[in-house]
């Protein structure tokens, strides 16, 4: 014979084949995932409250820590420990305090009243998604 062991060669395409079908398999799976592997549509405020821009590029949604769904919201504001925001088309605000996880609604008179929530700087979600810096949350 030249040499060439019959058994190598068929082991050595049996190794070439599964290694192309791993690799054909983890790409169609990556490919026909709908999430985002690399949080290129969302970013963090503060204690993994997220601003999450949905579908339309001008329409954000508030994401609680391990949640995936959220509100939908037009304007927001936060300075530790407190995130202020409107969901859309309410009259009404929302008002988290990260640093005990608590969320309570409060009027328009009740957000201007109250000297910590006043001096909170409102903003439309779309600024406030350009001011957050894709890899450092606010606090």
């Amino acid at each position: 014979m030249n040499g060439l062991n019959p058994t190598k060669m068929v082991s050595r395409n049996l190794i070439d084949y599964l290694w192309r079908g791993a690799f054909l398999a983890l790409f169609v799976c990556l490919s026909s995932c709908d999430g985002d592997l690399f949080g290129s549509n969302s970013k963090e405020i503060a204690q993994g409250y997220r601003l999450k821009r949905i579908g339309n590029p001008s329409r954000f949604a508030l994401l609680a820590p391990y949640d995936p769904g959220g509100l939908i919201i037009d304007e927001i504001g936060w300075r530790k420990p407190f995130i202020l925001f409107r969901a859309s088309g309410s009259e009404y605000w929302d008002r988290v305090d990260t640093d005990h996880a608590s969320h309570v609604r409060i009027s328009e008179a009740q957000r201007t009243s109250n000297p910590d929530y006043r001096s909170i700087r409102i903003e439309s979600a779309e600024i406030a998604w350009d001011n957050l810096k894709r890899n450092k949350r606010m606090w």
